[in-house]
């Protein structure tokens, strides 16, 4: 039978006091109590020494018909922060989330990507700008993650693919060296499934199609992401949707990353703004190349639904631009070449719309932070 120490059960206690004030925000001792099955004087000691360590604050009083009114308490949200990043081709978004995931600042780096000393000199002073700009001190920072545009090492410190940026071996030292918190590459589709299973904690199983300007993807079992032995579960973009159709940047022919990826759309135009903007005026050459992309997102749907009998999630760049019309027009493509399914409601649109990607980059240490509060 294991054995805990006195200090273990304080620890437990002090962690599981914080928990709650973090999922009950305006809470009274006595409630913190009753909801733990504490007494009140431990639950005063855990609430003087959450208060000296500046994680939480009182927030007002309660109402009460009689007596006293009872102080009500918060956690701090800022009192710790994580920085996130998603470096695009030509542009590096940067911003800070709270303990809930909540944007605190943001702001968009107009610098081209290169796998040089040079570019990541400009990156870490353009971090270390935007953390002075906002006032985040360097002792509340919890990590910052680098989602980046390909596959990367099981513990974030490398590219161990990285043809788009054409930074394969890339090394996270190169930004790390210049702060004094954890730094890490994280995949931008899974990056954007983290955002997800975030904002949609009730998920449990699902199929997460990242429809960004490059196709990506992630597998969600048991809540989890299923990274797969050498983090290749998930990369749906290298699946082969037309054999030998079109060229795809890692050499083959007819991947999926030719039909269903942003890019897939910007042959005449300069980005999907522009795109969607002219097929609302009735671009026909536009309008052909979305009902051939609709086509070919449903038959990477049907395929993956016939692999995993999973809700299959649509985000990424794209996602923000479907109209119901369009998303009843992929159900129904997608029941016509199915098997067995006539009900296609699995599929669904994502919640997160905007930034998944470098918030995605940036939960890792919030999670890390919250659960494993006071009982390292």
């Amino acid at each position: 039978m294991e054995q805990f120490s006195l200090t273990d059960i304080k620890k437990k206690n002090l962690s599981d006091v914080y928990h709650y004030i973090y999922m009950n925000p305006s809470c009274s001792k006595q409630d913190i109590a009753t909801a733990l099955s504490v007494s009140l004087p431990t639950v005063s000691q855990h609430l003087t020494t959450l208060e000296s360590e500046q994680l939480i604050e009182k927030c007002g009083r309660l109402s009460s018909s009689v007596g006293r009114r009872a102080n009500a308490y918060q956690i701090i949200s800022d009192a710790k922060i994580a920085i996130g990043l998603e470096i695009l081709p030509h542009t590096t978004h940067i911003l800070s989330i709270n303990l809930y995931g909540k944007m605190i600042a943001k702001e968009t780096l107009p610098v081209s990507f290169e796998a040089s000393a040079a570019y990541f000199s400009k990156l870490k002073k353009a971090v270390k700008n935007f953390c002075q700009i906002n006032h985040h001190k360097a002792e509340s920072i919890l990590g910052i993650g680098l989602g980046v545009q390909g596959l990367i090492s099981p513990d974030g410190s490398e590219l161990t693919y990285g043809k788009i940026l054409d930074c394969t071996g890339m090394s996270i030292d190169l930004f790390s060296d210049a702060f004094h918190v954890p730094c890490k590459f994280v995949h931008d589709a899974e990056c954007a499934c983290t955002s997800e299973l975030w904002e949609n904690p009730d998920i449990t199983d699902a199929t997460y199609i990242s429809l960004g300007y490059h196709l990506g993807g992630a597998i969600i079992v048991d809540g989890q992401l299923l990274t797969g032995a050498t983090g290749k579960s998930g990369t749906f973009e290298h699946m082969t949707l037309v054999p030998n159709g079109l060229d795809c940047y890692c050499g083959r022919k007819g991947c999926a990353e030719c039909y269903c990826s942003g890019n897939s759309l910007l042959s005449d135009c300069d980005n999907l703004d522009e795109f969607f903007s002219r097929k609302a005026t009735g671009d026909p050459s536009c309008l052909t190349k979305w009902d051939e992309y609709l086509r070919h997102l449903s038959i990477l749907i049907n395929n993956l639904h016939m692999v995993l009998e999973h809700t299959v999630i649509l985000g990424g760049h794209v996602t923000p631009y479907f109209t119901e019309e369009d998303m009843e027009h992929i159900r129904s493509c997608v029941a016509e070449r199915s098997t067995f399914d006539d009900d296609t409601s699995y599929i669904i649109p994502g919640k997160c719309r905007t930034d998944t990607v470098a918030t995605g980059a940036a939960l890792p240490f919030i999670k890390d932070f919250i659960e494993g509060i006071y009982l390292i």
